[in-house]
């Protein structure tokens, strides 16, 4: 299952943290008959897509190990940067 992840919503299935990602699934009505994972993980301050999983092994093997994939981000700034902001955020 995709889940498009609004600001906020924390990528845990700890039911004992507010705001976590089972309880906005369950907001939206999604109610997996299945103890499901994330794929993945989002920073609560961020939105994106993360995909939902019922296989416990598949968040392991993409994400650990020789099978785990260079990260990509989007980014939005609220003003222009400058080379030395660049620079900074490459090194």
């Amino acid at each position: 299952t995709k889940y498009w992840k609004p600001q906020g919503v924390i990528c845990t299935t700890d039911r004992s943290i507010r705001h976590n990602i089972l309880e906005e699934l369950e907001y939206d009505g999604y109610f997996p008959p299945h103890r499901v994972f994330p794929v993945g993980r989002l920073d609560k301050d961020t939105s994106g897509l993360i995909l939902i999983t019922s296989d416990g092994r598949l968040p392991n093997s993409v994400l650990r190990g020789q099978a785990k994939q260079p990260k990509t981000y989007q980014v939005k700034v609220d003003k222009k940067l400058r080379l030395d902001d660049l620079d900074h955020l490459r090194n």
